[in-house]
C-alpha cells in the first residue's frame, strides 16, 4: 500500500507499521545497513589515526551520508545514532547526512525529527531519483546508502542510471549500500522487470567501476549489498 492510502494524524506510522508487517526482513536489512556503516567508518578512523601526524591527534575527518529514500526516517535516525558513539563530542563535529525523498509528507517529517534530535549538520532534500536533476549542487559523499526503495524506480535502466549518478557523487574509497528486494513478485512484469537478482546489481556496479562488491545479508525477498568506488 502506498503513502495515500493511509488517513489520519498517524498515517506515517501507520504507513511504516504496514511495510514492517508485510516484509518482516526489513528490520534485519536495516540493521544490516546500519552494521556495514558503522563497520566501514571503523576502519576509516583507524586509517586516519595512522596518518595523523602524532598518536594522539584529535582530527577527524568528517563523514558525508547520502540517503536515497529516506521513508519515515527510521534509517537515517537509527544510522546518525550508531555513529555517534561517544567518542566525538557533539552532534554537528563529524558527521553530516544529507536524505533525498520523493514525498514531501515524508521530507518534512525526518527534517522535523532530525531537528529535535539535535543533528544541526543534517537536511532533506525533496527530489526525484528518476532524472538527473536531484543531483544539482550535491558535494562529494563518502557513504551512499538505501533501503526499500531502487526497486520503484522504474527498472534496471532507472537502477543503473542511479549507480552512475551514486559513482560520481562518491568520494574515491566511499561505499553504496543497497538493501532492497532482489526476487520477483508474481504480479510483476517479466517484461518490464524490477526487482532484480543479485547478480544483476553485481554486473551493473562492477560495469561502473565499482570493486569489491559483496552481499552482506540475505533473508526473505531483500538482499543488502555493498560495493565501493576506487
Amino acid at each position: 500500500m502506498a503513502l495515500s492510502d493511509f488517513t489520519g494524524p498517524d498515517y506515517i506510522e501507520a504507513w511504516t507499521k504496514d511495510l514492517d508487517q508485510r516484509w518482516p526482513e526489513r528490520a534485519a536489512m536495516a540493521y544490516c545497513v546500519v552494521r556495514t556503516l558503522v563497520e566501514w567508518r571503523g576502519e576509516q578512523r583507524e586509517r586516519e589515526r595512522h596518518r595523523a601526524e602524532s598518536p594522539g591527534s584529535d582530527h577527524l575527518a568528517t563523514t558525508r551520508l547520502l540517503e536515497l529514500g529516506v521513508g519515515a526516517g527510521g534509517l537515517a535516525q537509527a544510522v546518525l545514532s550508531a555513529l555517534f558513539d561517544g567518542s566525538e563530542s557533539g552532534r554537528t563535529s563529524a558527521v553530516e547526512y544529507t536524505g533525498i525523498e520523493i514525498e514531501p509528507a515524508l521530507a518534512l517529517h525526518l527534517d522535523e525529527l532530525l531537528a529535535k534530535s539535535g543533528y544541526q549538520d543534517a537536511r532533506v532534500i525533496q527530489a526525484d531519483l528518476r532524472g538527473d536533476g536531484w543531483t544539482c549542487g550535491l558535494s562529494p559523499f563518502d557513504a551512499i546508502f538505501t533501503l526499500q526503495t531502487l526497486h520503484d524506480l522504474g527498472g534496471v535502466d532507472a537502477l543503473e542510471a542511479v549507480y552512475r549518478q551514486a559513482h560520481g557523487l562518491l568520494a574515491p574509497g566511499g561505499i553504496l549500500v543497497n538493501a532492497d528486494f532482489v526476487f520477483p513478485f508474481e504480479k510483476d512484469d517479466p517484461d518490464r522487470p524490477r526487482r532484480l537478482p543479485i547478480e544483476t546489481h553485481e554486473n551493473l556496479l562492477s560495469s561502473l567501476g565499482f570493486v569489491d562488491f559483496r552481499c552482506g545479508l540475505r533473508q526473505g525477498k531483500m538482499a543488502c549489498m555493498l560495493a565501493r568506488r576506487v
